[in-house]
């Protein structure tokens, strides 16, 4: 059976690499039998060790591992901070990147995800004439004139996007971004994405909000926009397809209480980065 391929970007670092792992093999845990998934890494520095243990989570799996390489002068002056590093960025340039593909499409997910559900579904979306799909921030949705922005529409979350990259080039938004984040410094406050959000504003595609169920919208900590929205959110909480550990606690760092931890742990210790840990502390013992 010829399998179709799925393009799916993400970024890390080193230190990144074991969640990064859990990403990928719960995702590829979920995929449809007739697909098969093309990871593209954007590498920042990933040690060839962790790339060996990468290399094992997709064994066996209709997979393969490609890393990309950033010019990371572009993002020499950005602004980070203790959970958004300067890894988070480098997305903007996914498009640059895969220019030599032949992809229409791409699905981008963050690292710090589980993934529960089909992405095939996910990349069938059809999105119309947009350049993004992507989800709305819950704790963010109406701060576009924070931005300078003069609009009704809402504000998305970056850790998940299904990208068109011909209307993506098309658009030049990798450049207007970047222009956004180095002339309205001022201006940012959530990074990257709140440079994605003033360029993308009435171009991007709401998907329904259970393809990045961030962790604000899973405690319901914020009105929902609509009645509409307050339906979807909650047949988001009740049947996420992506688990998005949005913020600074993380299931490991965190001992606060988030309903999917455990089954996040208990997948990060199936992982070949949990495995050696354990096995180097009993040969301690």
């Amino acid at each position: 059976m010829n399998k179709r391929i799925i393009p799916v970007v993400s970024a890390a670092d080193d230190h990144y690499a074991p969640y990064l792992s859990v990403m990928m093999m719960t995702l590829l845990k979920h995929l449809a039998d007739n697909s098969s998934i093309s990871f593209y890494i954007i590498d920042d520095h990933i040690s060839k060790e962790s790339k060996e243990k990468l290399n094992q989570v997709i064994f066996g799996h209709s997979a393969e591992i490609n890393y990309l390489e950033v010019n990371s002068d572009l993002y020499a002056d950005v602004l980070e901070s203790d959970h958004i590093t300067q890894t988070a960025y480098y997305r903007i340039s996914l498009p640059d990147l895969l220019s030599d593909k032949h992809y229409t499409k791409v699905v981008y997910i963050d690292c710090d995800v589980l993934v529960l559900e089909d992405v095939s579904k996910l990349y069938d979306t059809d999105i119309g004439e947009k350049i993004i799909g992507a989800v709305i921030d819950p704790g963010q949705a109406l701060v576009l004139d924070r931005l300078g922005v003069n609009t009704d529409d809402y504000y998305f979350n970056s850790g998940l996007l299904l990208i068109n990259l011909e209307r993506w080039r098309e658009a030049d938004i990798t450049e207007k971004t970047l222009t956004f984040l180095e002339e309205e410094e001022d201006k940012i406050i959530y990074h990257d994405q709140d440079a994605l959000n003033a360029i993308l504003y009435e171009k991007w595609f709401q998907l329904h909000p259970k393809w990045n169920v961030q962790t604000s919208l899973l405690f319901e900590r914020h009105q929902p926009p609509t009645v509409e929205h307050k339906i979807l959110y909650k047949e988001a909480i009740q049947n996420p397809a992506i688990v998005h550990f949005t913020g600074h606690d993380k299931p490991w760092n965190s001992k606060e209480y988030h309903p999917y931890t455990q089954m996040y742990l208990n997948e990060l210790a199936k992982t070949p980065f949990q495995q050696q840990k354990q096995l180097k502390a009993e040969s301690k013992k």
